[in-house]
Formats: C-alpha cells, structure tokens, sequence
C-alpha cells in the first residue's frame, strides 16, 4: 500500500496583516460619523428641547374642564413646552427648565387619592406645606423616578408639579401658575 502525502495548506496572506491595518479601516469609517454628529449637535442644535405649540390644549382645558384652569404666566425666558395632552378631564403640560431640569404640569379633576399614586406612585410619601404665591401646596420630597413633586388640592381640582427638576425650578413653576 502506498502513501500519499499531502500537500502542506498555503499559508493565508491575510494573517500576516498588521493591527495597524484594521485601526487605519476603523478609522475611516469612524471619523466621518464623529464629524456628523458633531455638526449636527453643534449647527442643528441636536441636544436641545424640541418645542411644541400649547396654546391649542390650553383653550381646550380651559373650554372642557370642570375646574378653573391654571397656567403658567411670567416664567423666566428658556422654559420649553415639551409636550402637552387633556384627554379625560385631565391636562398635562411638560416642561424643561432653563437649567435643563425635566418637569410636568398636571392639572385633573380627579381627587388626590385616586390622582395622587397614579402620578407620584404608591410609595410617594407627604412632606410639608409650603406656600408660593399665597397658596399652600405640599411636598412630596421623593416620587417615583427619583424626583419630586408640588401639590395643590383646591377649587375642584388636583395640581401637581412633578419632575427631576431642582426645587427652584419646581417653586418656579407653581408660583407661576395663575
């Protein structure tokens, strides 16, 4: 019986390229991403708040809902409307702070025991009046999400100021409401 011997396999000439090779194709694919995103954040200001128009829920709170309706009068320039919805007897606005703190508005009919978990969670536990503006509203030092919240509960209605916004900007907001 005889032997065949085989041939050793050719050596790949791809294994012999050097890392500097793959960094050099990564590079060229990188470099061109970091200038979009760059111009985009830079020229197009791709990091700031996209604002929407209030108004519109603004006069329908005000023409469908059972309770007086407040809104925010003299805020400080750079507040953005973010969003903003009334469906179902209830309004809510969403806001970012000029120092970039997220925040909403939401104003219902429905009583603080039955409004109060749904918006602030079942853990939420009471903090202490504080009054803004002439009205009492109570604290909520820590709700769900890590933020915290302002509540008012007069005139058929439930307030309450909620977000991950410094207190300042929260006060803000509630004592602007008029």
């Amino acid at each position: 019986m005889g032997y065949v011997s085989a041939d050793a396999p050719a050596a790949n000439p791809r294994s012999g390229r050097p890392a500097r090779d793959m960094l050099l194709s990564m590079a060229v694919l990188l470099i061109p991403i970091f200038l979009l995103v760059g111009a985009y954040r830079y020229f197009y200001s791709g990091d700031a708040p996209v604002a929407v128009d209030a108004s519109q829920t603004w006069a329908t709170a005000r023409h469908s809902a059972p309770y007086p309706v407040l809104a925010p009068d003299g805020l400080a320039k750079g507040w953005t409307v973010i969003s903003a919805t009334y469906a179902g007897g209830t309004l809510r606005v969403g806001y970012v702070s000029p120092s970039g703190g997220g925040l909403q508005l939401v104003e219902s009919d429905r009583t603080g025991d039955v409004l109060l978990p749904a918006e602030l969670g079942t853990d939420a536990r009471p903090g202490n009046l504080v009054t803004i503006d002439g009205r009492a509203w109570r604290t909520y030092p820590v709700v769900h999400g890590g933020g915290r919240a302002l509540v008012l509960v007069d005139q058929g209605r439930t307030v309450v100021v909620v977000g991950t916004a410094t207190d300042s900007d929260l006060r803000a907001l509630a004592g602007s409401l008029r």
